[in-house]
């Protein structure tokens, strides 16, 4: 099935295999705020299916046909074979079987989509721009693949504008995504299950970046050399592209933003000064050390 063939309905029943793990069961969070039907399975109970149950999902433990009684689609986890009883049994009926590619775009469609993808950083970048985002009162939905502090959770449903997702290349999972802004970290070959070599991996990146709209945004990191190429073999469009980087005068685009004089600080991370254009914006402060981590922050700032 095409992923433009699926279509969202509110109040839809939804049932999830696998709900119990940290990409689907971020998912789940936002359809239960966005007011859809949500069931699903999982092999044994955890924390994440515990606070779903809480919130109105209907949870099943083990595997069983019976489990989809009632649901418009199945959402499944790229782990579930098509053996699971359940998604055999959708086959049957006739029930749209889902990946993440094919849902997460009908589900960001009414919001401002921020994608951040990369091999690395991801989740660290996506949090820091909903801790942004949240500190400023804009309630944003927020799907990531790794619990936040600042959320106790790996995802939350906001009835703000903003949509901030981890765009996970596995499974070509940000192909289906519908971002307004997209955020690159970094480009390093990575999953050659799924891309044999560098060059499919990073015809992948290009596609992600040709889903965003006329006037969309793309930030990316110009002192990765992954991202350098991309830069350097992308098509004229009418996507704004802003860079960032570490240092004056050591890569091969030029930067928007520069994180200057970076130095670990009394807080255990890391402060540094913000650049744009040539102009001094300010200083920023991390509790956390690195410059990969100035660099993931430098991105949540921009965007």
């Amino acid at each position: 099935m095409k992923r433009s063939e699926f279509k969202l309905r509110q109040g839809m029943h939804i049932h999830l295999v696998g709900i119990g793990g940290s990409g689907l069961s971020a998912i789940a969070r936002v359809l239960l705020g966005k007011g859809f039907v949500v069931s699903g399975s999982d092999m044994s109970a955890n924390e994440f299916t515990a606070v779903l149950s809480a919130a109105g999902a209907t949870i099943y433990q083990g595997h069983r046909a019976e489990n989809i009684k009632g649901a418009k689609a199945l959402l499944i986890s790229s782990a579930v074979p098509e053996s699971n009883p359940e998604v055999a049994a959708a086959q049957e009926s006739g029930i749209p079987i889902l990946k993440r590619a094919d849902l997460l775009g009908p589900l960001m469609a009414d919001n401002i989509g921020i994608a951040v993808a990369g091999s690395h950083g991801k989740t660290t970048t996506t949090g820091m721009i909903a801790q942004i985002l949240l500190q400023a009162e804009l309630d944003p939905t927020v799907i990531v693949g790794g619990t936040l502090p600042s959320m106790a959770s790996n995802g939350r449903y906001g009835e703000g504008d903003y949509f901030v997702i981890e765009a996970d290349e596995y499974d070509h999972m940000f192909l289906g995504l519908r971002p307004e802004v997209a955020v690159i970290t970094n480009i390093e070959h990575d999953h050659p299950d799924i891309y044999p070599t560098e060059a499919d991996y990073l015809s992948a990146f290009r596609e992600f970046v040709g889903l965003l709209p006329d006037g969309g945004r793309l930030i990316a990191c110009a002192d990765d050399t992954g991202v350098q190429t991309l830069l350097h073999d992308l098509p004229l469009t009418d996507v704004e592209i802003t860079t960032y980087a570490l240092d004056r005068g050591d890569t091969a685009v030029s930067a928007n933003f520069l994180a200057l004089d970076c130095r670990p600080n009394q807080l255990g991370g890391m402060d540094f000064v913000v650049e744009e254009d040539g102009q001094l914006i300010g200083l920023a402060r991390l509790r956390v050390p690195g410059e990969h981590n100035v660099r993931n922050a430098l991105a949540a700032i921009i965007v």
